[in-house]
C-alpha cells in the first residue's frame, strides 16, 4: 500500500481548501450579479401620473443639490424633476402622453456632472433649450414596458430601434436572460458620449396611467452638445 506523506497530505488539503474558498467567492459574485440584474420582465403597474410618480421618488425640497446622489435612494429623481420643470416637459407628463421615458437617475446625472465637470453641468441645467433635447432623446412616445420592449427585439440580436421625441434613434440590446445574468444597455445614436461607459436599465418598469417609467443609470448629450 502507498502511503501519502503527512506534508503531502497537508498540502492537499491547503490546496483544496484554497480551490473551495475561490469556487465559493465566484459563487457569491456571481448571485451578486444576478441580483442586481434586472429582467425585463420585471416590471409594476401603478395608479397616478408619470410626474406624480417623479415627484413621490424625489427630495421634497425646493432646491435640491441633484447630483450628489450617494445619499439618494437608488432610484431617485432631484436633477430629472429639477430638469422637467426648467423645460416645461413636466405639464406633457401630469396628463398628456402616452409616452415612455427612459428616466436617468441621480446616479445617471451625478456621473454626467463627472464627465462634463461642475461648472459646465451647472450651466446645461439652466438652459432650458439644451435640456429639452437631452430628455427628448429619453423618451419614446407609446406605452412600453421593458418586457414589451424585449418582445419587438430581433431574436438573433436582442437588438431593436425606437425613434424617439427629438428625431433621433433609442437603441436597446437585450443580453443572454435565458442562459444566465443577462443587462439591458440602451444607447442614443450610433455613438457612446466619452469616456465611455455602458449605460443599463437599471430597475423596474413602471406602468401609470399615461406612460410608462423606466430607470436608466445615464445620461445621454445630443452630439452638438459634447
Amino acid at each position: 500500500m502507498n502511503h501519502v506523506p503527512h506534508r503531502s497530505r497537508a498540502a492537499s488539503w491547503r490546496h483544496g481548501m484554497a480551490r473551495l474558498v475561490a469556487a465559493l467567492a465566484l459563487a457569491s459574485a456571481g448571485a451578486a450579479l444576478a441580483a442586481s440584474t434586472i429582467l425585463p420582465s420585471e416590471f409594476t403597474t401603478t395608479s397616478g401620473t408619470m410626474w406624480q410618480y417623479i415627484v413621490d421618488h424625489s427630495a421634497r425640497t425646493l432646491n435640491p443639490t441633484c447630483y450628489r446622489s450617494s445619499a439618494q435612494p437608488a432610484e431617485s429623481y432631484n436633477c430629472l424633476k429639477v430638469a422637467l420643470l426648467a423645460t416645461g416637459i413636466d405639464k406633457s407628463l401630469r396628463a398628456g402622453g402616452p409616452v415612455t421615458l427612459f428616466a436617468p437617475t441621480d446616479a445617471g446625472f451625478a456621473e454626467l456632472a463627472k464627465v462634463m465637470g461642475s461648472t459646465p453641468f451647472r450651466v446645461l441645467m439652466t438652459q432650458p433649450a439644451k435640456l429639452t433635447e437631452v430628455l427628448h432623446n429619453l423618451m419614446v412616445e407609446g406605452r412600453y414596458t421593458s418586457a414589451d420592449l424585449q418582445a419587438r427585439s430581433i431574436p438573433a440580436t436582442g437588438r431593436l430601434s425606437l425613434p424617439t421625441l427629438a428625431g433621433t434613434a433609442l437603441e436597446l440590446t437585450f443580453g443572454h436572460f435565458t442562459t444566465g445574468p443577462g443587462r439591458v444597455t440602451v444607447r442614443v445614436g450610433p455613438t457612446t458620449m466619452q469616456p465611455a461607459w455602458e449605460p443599463y436599465l437599471v430597475g423596474q418598469s413602471v406602468a401609470l396611467d399615461n406612460g410608462v417609467i423606466i430607470p436608466v443609470d445615464m445620461v445621454y448629450l445630443p452630439s452638438n452638445l459634447r
